[in-house]
């Protein structure tokens, strides 16, 4: 399971800031990867505190309207008079100056007596349960940010561990946890390092709903990008402030707009929607450490019938990210590829244009059904021939990649567009790792379990050999002398074999060593019978593929 770092709560940790700043206790220490409003915050009051009396001075408080609330009732109380000016973003000083809960919060941070109201915000109350216990507060996880991962699991499933934040929590959004569960079946386990969650396959999903983000506006973007993805219909109340955030969020939801927006940042990229590099720095406003991506999964559609080559050109040029992890749709993905924060293996950052990455066969049999004939023949095959395609990369001489796993450096793919032969509908990968290796890019593997992605055996002789046609029928168009030698070494081989049966004496114990690295339990018998088959299918594969190439 993977585990997610959440910020600090910049509702709690600006609330104290405030507090700490009106009893003249020292300020908590921030730092680079705490939320920018909490820094921002902490700076303005770091300036007030070496103030003189009299001297003119700017706050300058970027987009953060916690800040600017906080601080026009700080300067009222506390520096009556003085020279001091608010100033921001140009968003920042658009926004309606009318009171808001930040607004009362700072009111009852300062002592005065508010009184609570029947349907008093969350906001509100957390101010007045911050100051009553004060200087005894501890800080807490966001809940806020912890939304976008309720989001994410919500629409790509899964499991997540989101650490630090907790069921009796002073914060309101805690509610996204109850939301996400009764509609969006993802179910929350509090454990002492924080909440587990996961997307239930049991639930009886509504086409409607209807939630009132009176006081818990935040969590707007993310439960209505949910409901967009999920196909349900949202009927939203309370969201009249929404108008009034960072940006129009509304409006933004509606268009897939950031607009400088981190919530509407994180909440596009949770839902699967393309944001650039520079759309994603205003996420530092609450969530510094959120998703660094190197790699981004995303689903290319052939919804225009133009073939698997142009769906896969559109889903390149359309992403934003260095480097895209390519999976086919019949794969269950590695590990690595679930998890939401995508990284490298230690030591190999930016090393490649290329990463070719393992794949496993395993049987589509039921528990406790034996695997068929064919089945174990095409799993003792597979291994065989991802051993080989690994040796020969880390040998430095890549001659086999494979589409259905496989990271590129997005840049590099689209310099070689031109050579991956949009007349042949299949082969992407190969004539990509031509492409790569005739312009002296680097080539790298990645063989671990953590990166192996699993494939299924197809279930008839008729799939079996219309696919070994399939593959073969590239074969013409190959021009690296590598994959040539290679291929002509393999026939030759194997018809040394039909010629000379004899040969497969020192044949077997070869490739059977080959099998048993990738698939230690494979029984001699079932990989003796692949040596005698395979140079028979191996012939009729490629007579085949050769003949009707044109059609596939």
């Amino acid at each position: 399971m993977y585990k997610v770092t959440l910020p600090i709560s910049k509702s709690i940790a600006n609330r104290i800031l405030l507090l700490q700043a009106i009893h003249r206790d020292p300020l908590m220490r921030v730092s680079s990867d705490m939320p920018d409003d909490v820094i921002v915050l902490h700076d303005a009051l770091e300036k007030l505190r070496a103030h003189k009396k009299g001297e003119p001075l700017t706050l300058y408080l970027k987009n953060c309207g916690t800040a600017l609330r906080f601080l026009q009732v700080h300067l009222e109380r506390c520096y009556p008079g003085e020279p001091i000016v608010l100033d921001g973003d140009p968003r920042l000083l658009e926004r309606d100056g009318k009171p808001t809960t930040q607004t009362t919060s700072a009111r009852i941070l300062h002592g005065e007596d508010v009184p609570a109201a029947e349907n008093e915000s969350p906001y509100i109350t957390m101010s007045r349960r911050i100051a009553e216990t004060y200087p005894n507060v501890s800080l807490e996880a966001d809940w806020s940010a912890a939304a976008f991962w309720y989001e994410y699991v919500a629409i790509q499933g899964g499991e997540l561990e989101l650490e630090g934040i907790k069921e009796d929590s002073l914060q309101g959004d805690r509610v996204v946890a109850d939301i996400y569960a009764q509609y969006f079946g993802v179910q929350s386990e509090f454990v002492p390092e924080g909440t587990l969650i996961k997307k239930s396959q049991i639930l009886n999903q509504k086409s409607k709903i209807a939630i009132d983000f009176d006081n818990c506006i935040d969590l707007y973007p993310a439960v209505a990008l949910t409901c967009e993805r999920l196909g349900i219909t949202l009927q939203a109340t309370g969201t009249e402030r929404l108008r009034y955030k960072e940006c129009d969020r509304i409006e933004a939801v509606q268009k897939h707009e950031v607009r400088n927006d981190h919530r509407m940042a994180m909440a596009l990229m949770c839902a699967g929607y393309p944001v650039s590099i520079e759309e994603q720095k205003c996420i530092a406003k609450s969530y510094p450490g959120f998703v660094p991506q190197h790699i981004t999964p995303i689903k290319g559609v052939n919804d225009d019938h133009l073939g698997k080559k142009h769906a896969l050109s559109k889903l390149i040029h359309a992403a934003t990210s260095e480097y895209v992890w390519l999976h086919d749709d019949d794969v269950i993905l590695p590990p690595a590829a679930t998890k939401p924060n995508l990284i490298f293996p230690e030591g190999m950052e930016h090393a490649a244009d290329l990463y070719i990455l393992p794949l496993r066969m395993e049987s589509s049999s039921l528990e406790g059904e034996k695997e068929t004939v064919l089945e174990a023949l095409q799993i003792a095959e597979y291994a065989a021939i991802q051993e080989l395609t690994m040796r020969m990369a880390k040998a430095g001489a890549p001659i086999m990649c494979s589409g259905a796993n496989l990271i590129v450096r997005r840049e590099t793919w689209l310099e070689c567009e031109p050579d991956l032969h949009p007349e042949i509908p299949s082969g992407d990968d190969m004539f990509l790792l031509e492409a790569m290796k005739k312009r002296g890019k680097k080539i790298a593997v990645m063989d671990e379990p953590d990166y192996t992605a699993v494939v299924r055996p197809v279930t008839s002789w008729r799939a079996f050999f219309r696919q070994r046609m399939r593959w073969a029928g590239k074969a013409p168009k190959y021009t690296d002398p590598e994959i040539l030698r290679c291929g002509a070494f393999i026939v030759a081989v194997n018809l040394l074999q039909l010629l000379f049966p004899p040969f497969i004496l020192i044949k077997f114990p070869v490739e059977y060593s080959f099998i048993l690295r990738r698939e230690p339990h494979t029984k001699w018998y079932v990989a003796l019978l692949l040596e005698i088959l395979y140079p028979f299918y191996m012939l009729i594969s490629l007579l085949g593929g050769l003949f009707r190439q044109k059609k596939w």
